[in-house]
């Protein structure tokens, strides 16, 4: 993969500082670069390196504790000798790298791949490398990844050169943002709507434990409405959870970045609570039933159990009397009826009763008898299933108690069957209910995770394979002509296997299935064979051995995206009503993230449309820099030229024009640094540093000395604070505000007192707020923001009408005309875009003749949010 260089070490150590790369903070995207390149390769170290005059500094390292190495040392000169990748298996096989200083000493290298990282120029800035201390082998995918992360590093490197942008542009960007917040406040409010459609109730907590999303069904169940509970701790609303169940298993949940599931009875509600908590990188999610009827109906269970004892019959329970010595057994006619038996069918002998228990099902029973008959339990008691007259099983409570003679021998056992049917049933059904509730909460947490489609619904299919026992469950994205592809599949094995085939049902666009599906078709059917439907498609699936199908429509934006299916091959089957609405609820979760990834592409094509126009932005910034200003000096002097040169032959006229010539290339070469400096703010900004403020304060008196003599102003301050800040653009905000304090000043020499206040400090001096009506000097108490350094300076110059307030921090606006007050009316823009890059807000309050007071604020930890 040679590339063409450009080798002038002079010029690519200019190339290099250019960048301003080195000796700064570490930066987490270059971490991640070297992160990534580690996992590809498998290797325990990586590098990102830049190669300077004397020494190689590493930007970004994994798993070497040392920040930078002499230039001559290490293995990064095989790629500016070679000019291309650089892979060394072994470096002990090749004799003179076997003595290179990392080889026979600290990290010990013994496996080294270097890709030269390379400027759009041609200068090679370092490298991109992975080492270890093993001998190693790089496949080609591997090597073309590293060059591609290399790329990726110069890219991040082409970034810190873009100019921001202008103010033309900034008002089209900022659109632009506000629609891709839109779009993501969109998305957001579909994911709430789907939260609130949930039979579950729901809330998550971030990583403080405060609540950030409550559903209604979660509101009523804790009788709590959701604005008592957004934005507080669970803990502090909720005081009655802690040192609960509750409270160890959220803990538990988080620690062990594991889901937990348990139940637990809550005294404040009286009530219990199935939960299910899933753990996440911003916090955890929490889903609960209330399962008070249940649990009060178990209890009653067992309440009855214990009467049982004391009274056996006058119920409606089957009785049998089993004479253990003999092998007789009395079974009652409610006992026979149970599973379907005229009183005569049945014969009163113990075989009647050991052959109708389920094969799966009679060990236990057996062994629960010899557990009871040895003492080991004070009853027997069973849960087992029976054969029907009609050859299906029921499922029956069987209870009984034993007597013993002297000798310690069972002689005879009394009990009853009690028909369970009805509650087996409907703790299947909140089973699959609870099977059902889990694959939910596991599609919409991943939802809600991430957008990686493919593993979404490959969970899908799986997991619906699974819960329904089905042959085969797929996935269809359908084509515009009927025709599709299928994108996930789980089947059985022993059945065809259609993942990736493009299908084509010749009956599918002919009946019009595609609009049917789209306006909500949902079709199941039960057996193919006897299916009333068309020849073509009954010929069509059993090509794909389908016995049973069950399909449902997946809708994005109510536009048909593709069809969730569920195939039984082995026999016909009859779908129930869960099954169906399983797939109904997972067709709608698919198209939910299909949708997402969809406004995902979008907001990606925005942000690459916006590194394109920021590309542009530099290349004007190249222009008005020097294209622009040397025509403009060239005309300036030329003119002054004429004029020196001519000065005696010229009338009183021309001098003028010369004159007014001269100021104007002079006011359109200030402009152009004015806005060349706007433009700068961000892209050319210094990282930010623990500053003294009475430094940044003595370097603005300093740059302003004669301004300040001439003028005759009295500056003072109140004790200024350390911040962390970038300490040049500070010196420029300070410097601007108190250059207008001095050049907008009234009749009396300039009074300028700068101000610092911190957020919890107490203060007697009383000051507008930042949207305070500015009627007054003093017209309401100091306020801040908490975490925060409000600093203000105050001028008795002529001061600002209030309707101009906001307008003066617009660039190019001016209030005054050019003869009046010189100035391009971008310097307050410039302070604007400075404090904002900190983090703050800049703000004036005054009154015409009045003076005036302008404000701005920088964040405590500014730098670590910037």
């Amino acid at each position: 993969m040679k590339t063409e260089f450009t080798y002038n070490e002079a010029e690519r150590l200019e190339a290099l500082r250019q960048y301003q790369i080195l000796d700064t903070e570490p930066e987490e995207a270059y971490d991640n670069l070297a992160q990534l390149a580690a996992f590809i390769c498998g290797t325990p170290i990586a590098l990102v390196n830049f190669i300077d005059e004397n020494r190689q500094w590493f930007k970004a390292k994994l798993g070497l504790d040392v920040p930078e190495m002499p230039r001559n040392v290490g293995l990064s000169y095989l790629c500016q000798e070679q000019r291309d990748v650089v892979v060394v298996p072994d470096a002990l096989a090749d004799e003179k790298l076997a003595k290179n200083p990392v080889v026979t000493s600290y990290p010990y290298v013994r496996f080294y791949a270097g890709i030269p990282l390379i400027t759009p120029k041609g200068y090679m800035l370092g490298t991109l490398c992975v080492l270890d201390r093993v001998p190693r082998e790089l496949s080609q995918q591997q090597v073309e990844a590293l060059v591609a992360l290399s790329h990726l590093v110069i890219n991040q490197l082409e970034l810190r050169r873009n100019v921001a942008e202008v103010a033309r542009i900034t008002e089209d960007l900022l659109t632009q943002e506000q629609k891709a917040r839109a779009t993501t406040e969109a998305a957001k409010n579909r994911i709430a709507n789907l939260l609130e459609s949930i039979s579950d109730a729901f809330f998550a907590l971030d990583q403080e434990w405060q609540f950030t999303y409550i559903n209604g069904q979660a509101a009523r169940l804790m009788q709590k409405t959701q604005n008592q509970l957004l934005g507080k701790n669970i803990w502090q609303a909720l005081p009655e959870l802690i040192e609960t169940k509750f409270y160890h298993e959220y803990h538990r949940a988080i620690a062990e970045q594991i889901s937990v599931e348990f139940e637990e009875f809550y005294p404040p509600l009286n009530s219990w609570f199935r939960v299910h908590a899933y753990p996440g990188r911003d916090g955890l999610s929490v889903y609960f039933q209330d399962i008070t009827e249940w649990q009060q109906t178990a209890a009653a269970l067992r309440q009855s159990e214990e009467r049982w004892q004391l009274a056996l019959h006058g119920n409606n329970d089957g009785i049998w009397d089993w004479n253990v010595q003999t092998n007789e057994v009395f079974y009652s006619t409610r006992w026979k009826e149970m599973l379907g038996y005229a009183d005569h069918e049945i014969s009163n002998h113990w075989d009647e009763w050991q052959k109708r228990v389920h094969p799966d099902d009679l060990d236990y029973v057996l062994q629960a008898f010899e557990n009871h008959f040895a003492k080991k339990t004070p009853f027997y008691v069973t849960e087992h299933r029976l054969l029907c007259k009609d050859g299906s099983y029921k499922w029956i409570l069987d209870r009984g108690q034993a007597l013993w003679d002297k000798a310690g021998n069972v002689v005879r056992m009394v009990g009853s069957h009690t028909d369970i049917a009805d509650r087996k049933r409907a703790e299947e059904e909140l089973k699959r209910q609870n099977r059902r509730s889990q694959l939910f909460a596991e599609i919409t947490l991943k939802i809600r995770e991430s957008l990686q489609l493919d593993e979404i619904l490959q969970t899908t299919v799986d997991e619906v394979q699974k819960l329904l026992q089905a042959d085969r469950v797929l996935i269809f994205q359908l084509w515009a002509d009927g025709s599709g592809t299928v994108v996930q599949e789980a089947v059985l094995p022993g059945w065809p296997v259609v993942l990736g085939q493009d299908i084509l049902d010749p009956c599918f666009q002919q009946q019009g299935y595609v609009e049917k599906y789209r306006q909500g078709r949902v079709s199941a059917i039960v057996d193919i064979e006897q299916a009333k439907i068309q020849d073509c498609h009954r010929q069509f699936l059993q090509q794909l051995g389908v016995k049973a199908n069950l399909v449902v429509p997946i809708l994005v934006r109510e536009n048909i995206w593709g069809l969730l299916i569920a195939h039984q091959c082995a026999t016909p089957r009859q779908w129930n009503s869960f099954e169906l609405e399983l797939l109904e609820h997972l067709a709608n979760q698919i198209g939910i993230a299909l949708s997402q990834a969809q406004l995902l592409e979008q907001e990606t094509r925005q942000s690459q449309e916006l590194a394109r126009s920021n590309a542009e932005l530099e290349q004007f910034a190249y222009v008005a820099s020097h294209d622009l200003q040397e025509p403009l000096r060239m005309v300036t002097s030329y003119l002054q030229l004429l004029e020196r040169k001519y000065k005696n032959q010229l009338d009183t006229n021309a001098e003028q024009f010369i004159t007014y010539a001269v100021d104007g290339a002079r006011r359109m070469q200030n402009l152009i640094n004015d806005l060349l400096n706007y433009s700068r703010v961000t892209s050319r900004g210094q990282p930010f540093v623990e500053v003294d403020f009475q430094t940044v304060f003595d370097q603005a008196i300093a740059n302003l000395k004669f301004t300040i003599e001439e003028s005759g102003a009295i500056i003072t301050h109140d004790p200024l604070p350390v911040v962390i800040a970038d300490p040049s653009q500070l010196t420029q905000v300070l410097q601007n505000l108190i250059g207008n304090a001095i050049k907008f000043r009234g009749e009396f020499p300039p009074k300028i007192h700068v101000g610092a206040v911190k957020e919890a400090e107490e203060t007697d001096e009383l000051l507008p707020t930042q949207h305070s009506p500015s009627t007054s000097l003093r017209a309401s108490p100091l306020s801040t923001v908490p975490n925060e350094w409000l600093f203000s300076v105050r001028d008795n110059g002529i001061g600002i009408e209030t309707q101009y307030a906001e307008r003066i921090f617009v660039i190019f606006q001016r209030l005054h005309g050019r003869s009046k007050y010189p100035g391009t009316g971008i310097g307050l823009a410039i302070c604007k875009k400075i404090i904002e890059r900190h983090g703050g807000r800049i703000w004036v309050e005054s009154e015409p003749g009045q003076g005036s007071i302008f404000y701005f604020t920088i964040p405590e930890k500014a730098g670590k949010s910037a």
